[in-house]
């Protein structure tokens, strides 16, 4: 595919991304004594994170954190140290983290369910055909993406006057992805990226004339595509074997639970009718 001339430091959705990660609205927090805890709420918002880590790489790098609290909480931090669940990058996903920091004036902080993002070290997502038609004023195409949790966004990004625009879609379960112009497009100057905001994503792919465009995979990648859709489609068998078993046990412990009450229920009787037997005796 090549090398794109897309800019990555005026990519659109990572501003959009930012303005509302430091909505720091949504961080209760508590005092106890002189310290201050503060708790984010993760579950409610599974796919923003703080800072970003690279799959396999350093995980004591505090400056991504620094930066979002400075600017979400208002807080400048001079020391800073993992309270629990320190950062883990052995696998692509956001995850969270808890915090303990220090703040220039001294007051001591915790806080908890701290997200961040582990992002693979090379793209896992591929661009394997693109369509520009500029008299329909779509761009259409395929891409080739490993199972994942969320969905995968098609974003689209054209320049006029140096300025960046920016639009999105979604792709379908088969990767296919369809986008409707909202302004005139001009070849070389519109560029596709593709993520699910957990971890994988695609190179920048440059849109460069109005033909299809057919782009080759690396069969390595294709292959580890593959299976990552076999594993989730192999799940739910292995899960209702699971269910079946259990079902199984269930039975056979309620089939003998019966059993010793028609014991008990039937040397009741046998007892009752000696009983008689010997009262009429």
């Amino acid at each position: 595919m090549g090398e794109s001339n897309f800019d990555a430091a005026n990519d659109l959705t990572s501003r959009y991304a930012r303005k509302e990660i430091l909505d720091g609205k949504t961080t209760s927090l508590e005092k106890k004594k002189d310290e201050v805890y503060l708790t984010f709420p993760f579950d409610k918002r599974p796919y923003m994170s703080f800072s970003g880590f690279v799959l396999n790489g350093p995980t004591n790098v505090y400056s991504g954190f620094i930066e979002t609290i400075f600017y979400r909480d208002k807080i400048k931090i001079k020391d800073m140290y993992y309270e629990k669940n320190p950062v883990k990058t052995d696998k692509i996903g956001i995850y969270s983290t808890d915090l303990c920091f220090i703040s220039e004036e001294d007051v001591v902080y915790h806080y908890k369910n701290i997200p961040y993002l582990v992002s693979s070290d090379k793209p896992t997502i591929f661009f394997s055909k693109v369509h520009y038609n500029k008299e329909n004023e779509t761009v259409s195409g395929e891409i080739k993406m490993p199972s994942s949790k969320n969905t995968y966004q098609i974003e689209l990004f054209y320049t006029d006057n140096d300025d960046y625009h920016y639009q999105e879609g979604v792709a379908d379960k088969s990767g296919q992805f369809n986008i409707e112009l909202s302004r005139e497009g001009l070849e070389g100057k519109m560029y596709l990226r593709a993520s699910d905001g957990l971890g994988n994503y695609a190179d920048a792919c440059d849109i460069i004339d109005q033909k299809s465009t057919t782009y080759s995979v690396p069969t390595e990648a294709l292959e580890t595509i593959k299976k990552s859709h076999k594993v989730v489609k192999d799940a739910p068998k292995q899960t209702s074997r699971f269910v079946i078993i259990l079902a199984l046990i269930f039975g056979i412990f309620i089939l003998i639970l019966v059993l010793l009450r028609v014991r008990v229920i039937i040397k009741r009787h046998k007892r009752d009718k000696k009983i008689k037997n010997a009262e009429n005796n």
